[in-house]
Protein backbone atom coordinates (compact mmCIF):
# COMPACT_ATOMS: atom_id res chain seq x y z
CA UNK A 1 0.00 0.00 0.00
CA UNK A 2 1.59 2.90 -1.17
CA UNK A 3 0.71 6.68 -2.22
CA UNK A 4 2.61 9.48 -4.35
CA UNK A 5 1.72 12.50 -5.30
CA UNK A 6 3.48 14.52 -7.93
CA UNK A 7 5.22 18.23 -6.94
CA UNK A 8 3.02 20.80 -8.53
CA UNK A 9 3.60 24.61 -8.26
CA UNK A 10 2.40 25.14 -4.67
CA UNK A 11 2.61 21.32 -3.31
CA UNK A 12 5.42 19.41 -3.01
CA UNK A 13 6.21 15.77 -4.42
CA UNK A 14 4.53 13.29 -1.72
CA UNK A 15 5.55 9.40 -0.86
CA UNK A 16 4.06 7.45 1.49
CA UNK A 17 4.58 3.64 1.44
CA UNK A 18 5.34 1.45 4.65
CA UNK A 19 8.11 2.58 6.96
CA UNK A 20 8.70 6.02 4.67
CA UNK A 21 7.21 9.12 4.72
CA UNK A 22 8.33 11.69 2.33
CA UNK A 23 7.44 15.06 1.54
CA UNK A 24 9.37 17.79 -0.21
CA UNK A 25 8.36 21.05 -2.16
CA UNK A 26 6.18 24.02 -0.78
CA UNK A 27 3.12 22.93 0.78
CA UNK A 28 0.43 25.41 0.45
CA UNK A 29 -2.46 23.79 -1.39
CA UNK A 30 -5.48 26.05 -2.69
CA UNK A 31 -7.77 23.28 -1.12
CA UNK A 32 -6.34 22.29 1.86
CA UNK A 33 -9.31 19.87 3.03
CA UNK A 34 -9.11 18.20 -0.79
CA UNK A 35 -5.32 18.13 -1.22
CA UNK A 36 -4.74 16.24 2.06
CA UNK A 37 -7.68 14.31 2.25
CA UNK A 38 -5.95 11.14 0.53
CA UNK A 39 -2.83 11.75 2.76
CA UNK A 40 -4.95 11.70 5.82
CA UNK A 41 -6.56 8.32 4.58
CA UNK A 42 -3.57 6.70 3.77
CA UNK A 43 -1.96 7.60 7.37
CA UNK A 44 -5.24 6.55 9.46
CA UNK A 45 -4.95 3.44 7.42
CA UNK A 46 -1.16 3.02 7.38
CA UNK A 47 -1.52 3.64 11.59
CA UNK A 48 -3.64 0.58 12.08
CA UNK A 49 -0.69 -1.48 11.77
CA UNK A 50 2.36 0.30 11.22
CA UNK A 51 6.10 -0.51 10.19
CA UNK A 52 8.33 -1.29 12.93
CA UNK A 53 10.11 1.31 11.99
CA UNK A 54 8.82 4.57 10.28
CA UNK A 55 11.36 7.04 8.82
CA UNK A 56 9.41 10.67 7.84
CA UNK A 57 11.53 12.84 5.43
CA UNK A 58 10.01 16.66 5.52
CA UNK A 59 12.11 19.18 3.10
CA UNK A 60 9.76 21.53 2.86
CA UNK A 61 10.50 25.10 1.70
CA UNK A 62 7.66 26.87 2.03
CA UNK A 63 4.61 25.96 4.61
CA UNK A 64 1.65 28.23 4.52
CA UNK A 65 -0.40 28.37 8.29
CA UNK A 66 -3.01 25.59 7.58
CA UNK A 67 -0.68 23.62 5.96
CA UNK A 68 1.63 23.66 9.12
CA UNK A 69 -1.85 22.81 11.16
CA UNK A 70 -2.49 19.47 8.99
CA UNK A 71 1.35 18.21 9.29
CA UNK A 72 1.62 18.73 13.39
CA UNK A 73 -1.88 16.91 12.76
CA UNK A 74 -0.19 14.18 11.51
CA UNK A 75 2.73 14.35 13.63
CA UNK A 76 0.87 14.44 16.98
CA UNK A 77 -1.15 10.98 14.64
CA UNK A 78 2.45 8.93 14.16
CA UNK A 79 3.24 10.09 18.12
CA UNK A 80 0.50 8.13 19.54
CA UNK A 81 1.71 5.31 17.38
CA UNK A 82 5.46 6.30 18.67
CA UNK A 83 4.41 6.22 22.34
CA UNK A 84 2.73 2.72 22.12
CA UNK A 85 6.29 1.69 20.98
CA UNK A 86 6.54 1.67 17.74
CA UNK A 87 10.22 3.36 16.40
CA UNK A 88 9.75 6.49 14.67
CA UNK A 89 12.11 9.43 13.42
CA UNK A 90 11.67 12.92 11.89
CA UNK A 91 14.24 14.37 9.28
CA UNK A 92 13.85 17.94 9.10
CA UNK A 93 15.51 19.56 5.95
CA UNK A 94 16.12 23.18 5.94
CA UNK A 95 18.15 25.52 3.48
CA UNK A 96 20.89 26.92 5.78
CA UNK A 97 20.07 30.27 7.07
CA UNK A 98 16.09 29.74 6.38
CA UNK A 99 15.16 30.85 10.55
CA UNK A 100 11.91 30.51 9.29
CA UNK A 101 11.57 27.05 8.25
CA UNK A 102 13.95 25.72 11.06
CA UNK A 103 11.46 27.68 13.48
CA UNK A 104 8.45 25.78 11.71
CA UNK A 105 10.63 22.67 12.61
CA UNK A 106 11.26 23.38 15.84
CA UNK A 107 7.33 24.50 16.97
CA UNK A 108 6.84 20.98 15.12
CA UNK A 109 9.19 19.31 17.40
CA UNK A 110 8.14 21.00 20.98
CA UNK A 111 4.49 19.34 19.86
CA UNK A 112 5.82 15.70 19.82
CA UNK A 113 7.78 13.02 21.36
CA UNK A 114 9.27 11.71 18.12
CA UNK A 115 13.13 12.02 17.75
CA UNK A 116 13.67 15.01 15.02
CA UNK A 117 17.42 14.72 13.31
CA UNK A 118 17.78 18.65 11.62
CA UNK A 119 19.69 18.59 8.16
CA UNK A 120 21.05 21.96 7.07
CA UNK A 121 21.19 21.83 3.24
CA UNK A 122 23.84 24.53 1.83
CA UNK A 123 22.80 26.84 -0.87
CA UNK A 124 25.03 28.88 -3.48
CA UNK A 125 26.90 32.25 -2.60
CA UNK A 126 24.14 34.00 -4.98
CA UNK A 127 21.30 32.20 -3.49
CA UNK A 128 22.62 33.47 -0.12
CA UNK A 129 21.21 37.01 -0.44
CA UNK A 130 18.71 37.74 2.75
CA UNK A 131 16.02 40.10 3.13
CA UNK A 132 15.09 41.44 6.85
CA UNK A 133 11.42 41.86 6.80
CA UNK A 134 8.89 42.56 9.85
CA UNK A 135 5.61 41.32 9.89
CA UNK A 136 2.67 43.44 10.36
CA UNK A 137 0.59 41.21 11.60
CA UNK A 138 2.82 40.14 14.47
CA UNK A 139 5.52 42.70 14.70
CA UNK A 140 8.00 40.24 14.76
CA UNK A 141 11.17 40.74 12.90
CA UNK A 142 13.57 38.29 11.05
CA UNK A 143 15.85 37.17 7.96
CA UNK A 144 14.26 35.57 5.36
CA UNK A 145 15.72 33.89 1.71
CA UNK A 146 14.99 35.70 -1.20
CA UNK A 147 13.41 32.49 -2.41
CA UNK A 148 11.08 32.42 0.69
CA UNK A 149 10.14 35.47 -0.17
CA UNK A 150 9.18 35.65 -3.91
CA UNK A 151 7.13 32.67 -2.31
CA UNK A 152 5.17 34.72 -0.38
CA UNK A 153 4.77 37.49 -3.12
CA UNK A 154 3.51 35.31 -5.31
CA UNK A 155 0.87 34.00 -2.96
CA UNK A 156 -0.21 37.68 -2.19
CA UNK A 157 1.05 37.94 1.11
CA UNK A 158 3.77 40.62 0.65
CA UNK A 159 1.27 43.17 1.74
CA UNK A 160 1.45 41.75 5.88
CA UNK A 161 5.23 42.52 5.52
CA UNK A 162 7.57 45.30 5.42
CA UNK A 163 10.75 44.97 3.82
CA UNK A 164 13.42 46.52 6.37
CA UNK A 165 17.05 45.53 4.23
CA UNK A 166 18.90 43.44 2.03
CA UNK A 167 21.51 41.41 4.20
CA UNK A 168 24.32 39.95 1.83
CA UNK A 169 25.88 36.83 2.78
CA UNK A 170 29.92 35.97 2.38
Amino acid sequence: MSLVIEKSLDTPYIQLEEGFIKMEGQLMPENIILFFKPIEEWINNYLKKPAKYTKIELDLSYLNSCSTKRLCDMLRSFNEQYIKGFDMKVLWTYEEGDDTVQEIGDDLRSMVDIPFEYIVKEVELKQKKRLKVKNKLTGKVGEISVRYWETIKRNGHERDFELLETIRQS
